[in-house]
Parts: structure tokens; C-alpha cells; sequence
């Protein structure tokens, strides 16, 4: 097979599972892990593709970020999985801060449904608010602030202030893209400071992004992706991005 061929092969498996590992091109082209490394190298050099340890992913893009009007009737399944495995992690008697947006908001209706017998929970959204109000056993703090009318959450100094003088042991934050390298980020500054502050004064983080969302990036970094967390999402995840992450050491479940 000529070299133009594999780096064809290549691309297409990239392009197609977002991913692919140095392994399965030896197994499929039948040559060498030396051979591969060189095409996988020179496919970069040419922007085609990113190398990651034990094979290449997809040449790095910006998740298309919509207004959250938008998003929540975009990938609602996928969503609605996420909600309902990061309910396997709350617990009676827990404090817990959940971020907002879309996928927070299906969190947040998931807990409601669930009826815990007793359960604190502190968010800046006022639709994850909304949604949690109506439960009479539940505590919930709405940190307020100054109002951001599209995404439907408070923000701010008068935000943080309070956040810094309260404990929770779990956040359930939900960025707007993960990647390997990068991290975890978002496109709104308003919302960056909120993540930010949540990740930072957290026992426990628990990321909730789809599968749309790996191995993209955003306009500002939330953090880098630790062994510590717990990266929710669902069950359409390419089984070459979860063996990439979970070779990094990173905690994937769905």
C-alpha cells in the first residue's frame, strides 16, 4: 500500500470516530508502529490531524456555541442520559452547586423527580431555580447579582462574594468543550467566572458535557481535566475518545 494510500485510510478513520489510536491503523493497514507514527507525523505537520500519546485525533475545532434558547432543544437525549447518570451521584443529605444551561436545567428536573428526602442545593441559574423551587424538602440558595437575561443566570462580584462564604461538597458543572490537551472551556465570561469559582471551591467536580462536546475548544479555560473528576456523558462517545481519556487517566463515565 502507497503512502498517500494509508494517510487516506487515516484520515477517513479520524474523520469518521473523531479518533483513532496508533493500534488499530497497525491492525488496519498491516504495517509497522514505526510506519504509522511517520504518517500520523506527517499528516500533522500538514494540519490534517493532532497526535495525541497512542494515536491522533481530529484537527482541533470550536464547538458551534448557540444561544440557550437554542441548546435546550439541541441533543436532548443525549442530555437527558447525562441528567439521569449524575443523579447515581447525589446522595440524601447532600450539598451540592449546579452550573447553568441546558443540560442543568434537565439535571435539575431530574432531581426533582427523584424527591430526595433531603437535599441542599446552591446554582446561580434561575431556571435551575425555577425548576428545584417547588421541591418542599429541598434547601436552595439562589446566588444572586447581576442578571444575564440569555442565559438565564446571576453573575458578579455581589455572584461570587457569596459563593465564597458557602460550602458544597459536589458541582455539577457543564462546560461547553473538553479536550485532552486543552481542558475543559466555555464561551461566556459571565459564565467562565461562575464555572471557575465552582470547580475551585468543590469537593467533588463532576463535568456533564455530551459527546459533541470532546475534543473541542472555547473562547476561555475552566480548567485543566483532572484524574479527581468524574466527566459524565452519554452513550454515544466514540470507544477511541473514552480509551484516549482513560489513558490519561481520566475518569469517563456514561
Amino acid at each position: 500500500m502507497l503512502a498517500d494510500q494509508r494517510k487516506q485510510i487515516i484520515l477517513d478513520q479520524v474523520n469518521l470516530n473523531h479518533s483513532v489510536t496508533v493500534a488499530r491503523l497497525v491492525e488496519l493497514l498491516g504495517v509497522s508502529t514505526e510506519t504509522v507514527r511517520r504518517d500520523l507525523e506527517d499528516l500533522e505537520n500538514n494540519n490534517m490531524l493532532t497526535r495525541v500519546h497512542g494515536g491522533a485525533v481530529s484537527v482541533k475545532k470550536r464547538y458551534r456555541f448557540e444561544d440557550m434558547d437554542v441548546r435546550g432543544t439541541s441533543n436532548m437525549e443525549l442530555k437527558e442520559q447525562i441528567a439521569r447518570k449524575a443523579l447515581e451521584y447525589v446522595k440524601d443529605g447532600d450539598t451540592i452547586a449546579i452550573d447553568s444551561g441546558s443540560t442543568a436545567s434537565l439535571f435539575a428536573m431530574a432531581l426533582k423527580a427523584r424527591n430526595f428526602d433531603s437535599l441542599s442545593v446552591i446554582t446561580y441559574s434561575s431556571e435551575v431555580f425555577s425548576i428545584l423551587s417547588e421541591c418542599g424538602n429541598y434547601r436552595i440558595t439562589l446566588l444572586g447579582g447581576e442578571y444575564l437575561p440569555k442565559e438565564k443566570l446571576f453573575y458578579g462580584f455581589l455572584t461570587h462574594e457569596a459563593m465564597q462564604k458557602l460550602y458544597f461538597s459536589k458541582a455539577f458543572v457543564v462546560p461547553s468543550a473538553l479536550s485532552v490537551e486543552d481542558g475543559a472551556h466555555d464561551f461566556i465570561r459571565e459564565t467562565y467566572e461562575n464555572q471557575c469559582m465552582l470547580i475551585g471551591h468543590a469537593s467533588e467536580v463532576f463535568l456533564l458535557a455530551d459527546s459533541t462536546k470532546f475534543e473541542t475548544k472555547g473562547d476561555f479555560k475552566l480548567s485543566d481535566l483532572q484524574p479527581e473528576f468524574t466527566i459524565i456523558t452519554d452513550d454515544k462517545l466514540p470507544e477511541s475518545v473514552y480509551n484516549m481519556y482513560r489513558e490519561h487517566k481520566l475518569n469517563v463515565v456514561s
